[in-house]
């Protein structure tokens, strides 16, 4: 009798445990979501203009994302802060400022300048009435692709944008 109030209160207990942890992923994961998008709306508002613009992914491993080096080389990034760092290789005057950025669920540059190429998702709306070009469609379709925990662009047209499973999840045009 003992042992399955045991078993109760264990399955209860590892289930509780499933539950707090999936929260705490979830909180991680804003907390993730509003440091990126904080620092890609300074990035907007601080930097030079004409600023080129960027795109960024959030991803742990890049095995089954769609990428390609527009470059053999890496920047050497002078800085290990997000902010500086995403402004230096986003100035005109790099030779990375363009494609998207690569970033660790830690908030590190990984990869710069990658050709991104998701395929389309059968059914997904493009709001092309909008006119907003590729980098967001790309940024759009790419956050659906399972590795990815959210992609960010930032852009004279469309401002800020994050989007996360394929939906805009936070924004800012400065219009």
């Amino acid at each position: 009798m003992r042992r399955s109030i045991i078993r109760v209160r264990t399955k209860k207990t590892v289930r509780t445990l499933q539950d707090w942890l999936c929260a705490q992923t979830s909180h991680w994961e804003q907390f993730l979501i509003n440091e990126l998008y904080e620092t890609l709306l300074r990035l907007y508002k601080e930097s030079e203009k004409p600023f080129p613009g960027i795109g960024i992914l959030v991803c742990n491993d890049l095995e089954n994302i769609p990428v390609f080096p527009l470059y053999k080389t890496s920047p050497s990034l002078v800085s290990s802060n997000l902010y500086d760092g995403l402004l230096q290789i986003s100035s005109l005057q790099s030779a990375y400022h363009d494609g998207f950025h690569v970033l660790s669920e830690k908030l590190k540059v990984t990869h710069a300048a990658q050709y991104f190429y998701p395929s389309p998702i059968p059914g997904m709306e493009l709001d092309a009435h909008k006119h907003y070009g590729a980098r967001y469609f790309v940024a759009k379709i790419g956050s659906m692709l399972p590795d990815v925990h959210c992609s960010a662009i930032v852009g004279s047209n469309y401002g800020v944008c994050v989007f996360e499973k394929g939906k805009l999840i936070k924004s800012y045009n400065n219009d």
